[in-house]
């Protein structure tokens, strides 16, 4: 089974600003909310054998955070796990774009504007990096941390737009549980979050 998480809230997040593969930090907030989930993590006795993240910082450091406290050898980084990418956006107050390029979020088809990354090509890459993880892990506990808005499209993708991009957030920290029959991967859960006590309501990214 893999828990797929989101990154704890980063220094952009806490400010509205859209990061997309840009690389920031996490937050004072953002750690605190990683050293959580690896507490629930220990508490429950949820212990992984696989770790693997996005190489970009905010989700690397919570699967440290997250995991500071299992004998893991490695953490297995990858580009494939990165948010979107939204070209010329990035770094911009949420703001500012939603006055500008209101569906930045779920323009599903058509050319994509401001060189932005389509999200069926970052379905894409998430189904085909998910799946090439099940593979490797073999049925064994994995955890996985990437970002909102990939963790969102994938949803979107494995439910047949019945939940994901457009119909639900992604929070901080959350956990959605995949399985794997050995051909495709199926949701079990979405955005669990027993690990807090409070979500701060805070732009995927």
């Amino acid at each position: 089974m893999i828990y797929l998480v989101r990154h704890g809230e980063s220094e952009w997040n806490a400010l509205g600003r859209l990061q997309g593969q840009m690389d920031i930090g996490l937050s004072e907030e953002g750690r605190k909310q990683a050293a959580l989930l690896g507490a629930y993590f220990k508490q429950e006795g949820i212990s992984f054998e696989y770790v693997f993240s996005s190489d970009l910082d905010r989700a690397f450091q919570t699967a440290k955070l997250a995991t500071a406290w299992l004998p893991v050898e490695s953490i297995t980084a990858s580009r494939l796990l990165r948010e979107r990418f939204y070209g010329e956006l990035q770094g911009q107050l949420l703001t500012e774009i939603l006055e500008h390029v209101p569906n930045y979020a779920d323009n599903f088809g058509g050319p994509m504007t401001h060189g932005m990354e389509s999200i069926e090509e970052m379905q894409e890459r998430m189904v085909k990096v998910l799946s090439s993880i099940s593979k490797e892990t073999n049925g064994a506990l994995a955890l996985v941390v990437a970002h909102g808005g990939a963790i969102n499209a994938l949803i979107h993708k494995l439910t047949n737009g019945q939940a994901g991009t457009g119909r639900g957030k992604i929070d901080n920290t959350s956990i959605t549980r995949l399985s794997w029959d050995g051909k495709n991967l199926a949701i079990i859960s979405v955005n669990e979050t027993p690990h807090l006590n409070h979500v701060k309501d805070t732009f995927e990214g």
